[in-house]
């Protein structure tokens, strides 16, 4: 963490020096936005984001200062002074991804300096009426996609019931309960009728998520699950929200003695779960096209800065937001 303040630090001064030399010319709108995101030291897709992000913003020729923090409740106070060191140096953009929404909302930061723009980028920042615009996936209908992967499946075996365990993210990670919602939305009826039967018992949200994305959390999530099957048995399906979840799923089932893995979904299309899913362990996955989900969201800033309307193709909360397209990854994909 200490790497990080200091990288960040320097990265900030050099801004800060660079915006106060422009400045003096006031014919010149200076185009510059902080990019503030987790670090990959638990989800490795966030520094593909980063620099999928900065490249973006280099095509509209706009500066960009890079600060990155740990997935931790350390990380989330972090990434608070991230912001408000940005917000300090006078930048009024900024494209952010939390660690915990609900800190940046304690924070009081984005009420407390109107002016500033903030962009959410994959993650939403909930109960907050001060964010600019939201560049992501469509996290309910993601769910929904897992969910109705796993029904054809079950249709597609001819079984009168299956067993299923689910597995979500953590609480301070909005999307969780997206995700959430969007796949119990489709999986409820089969599990009210007795189809697909969770032998753990754990259906709502506060029971199957996860205290991080951690694929240890994720590993110790999925061990809980399989008490409640006999030794040397498993569920036939296990919802897993993300690769991450994924992965803990494999190693805790492999650590029972497992080598005939059910049928289990993810999401971010990442290295390690391409590589299961040749393998035959993981299932499927879901790509969230990151390239594209960074160039909206250097569209977006480009069109904040330049005053340019944007359009939305849909609002949450109110927010107008724009979704890159989800694909479905399967062996068949490889």
């Amino acid at each position: 963490m200490l790497a990080t303040i200091m990288m960040c630090g320097a990265v900030m001064t050099g801004l800060t020096a660079c915006s106060n030399e422009d400045n003096n010319n006031g014919n010149v709108q200076e185009k510059r936005v902080a990019l503030l995101l987790p670090d990959n030291s638990r989800i490795d897709r966030w520094g593909t984001d980063l620099k999928n992000l900065e490249d973006a913003m280099t095509t509209y020729g706009i500066k960009t200062v890079s600060c990155v923090a740990p997935e931790t409740a350390e990380g989330a106070e972090l990434q608070v002074e991230q912001l408000k060191k940005a917000i300090n140096d006078g930048v009024k953009y900024i494209v952010l991804t939390t660690v915990d929404y609900k800190k940046i909302n304690e924070s009081g930061l984005l009420e407390q300096h109107p002016d500033v723009k903030v962009v959410c980028h994959d993650r939403f920042i909930f109960d907050n009426p001060r964010i600019a615009f939201f560049s992501s996936t469509n996290t309910k209908e993601v769910g929904r996609t897992q969910a109705q992967f796993l029904i054809d499946q079950f249709q597609a075996s001819g079984k009168e019931s299956m067993t299923l365990e689910i597995l979500q993210g953590p609480a301070f990670d909005g999307n969780s309960k997206d995700y959430y919602d969007g796949a119990i939305e489709l999986l409820q009826k089969y599990i009210d009728d007795g189809k697909l039967v969770v032998k753990s018992g754990k259906t709502a949200f506060n029971d199957v998520m996860a205290d991080s994305w951690s694929i240890e959390d994720e590993k110790k999530a999925m061990e809980d699950r399989l008490k409640s099957y006999a030794e040397g048995e498993c569920p036939d399906m296990v919802l897993a929200a993300a690769d991450n979840a994924a992965q803990g799923a494999i190693a805790a089932l492999e650590g029972a003695g497992i080598t005939n893995m059910p049928i289990i979904t993810g999401q971010d299309n990442s290295p390690a779960s391409q590589a299961l899913i040749k393998s035959g362990k993981q299932t499927m996955t879901i790509d969230k096209n990151l390239k594209d989900m960074a160039n909206n969201t250097a569209m977006i800033v480009n069109g904040l800065i330049n005053n340019t309307p944007i359009t939305g193709s849909q609002t949450v909360a109110g927010i107008p937001t724009i979704y890159s397209k989800i694909t479905v990854i399967t062996k068949d994909d490889f």
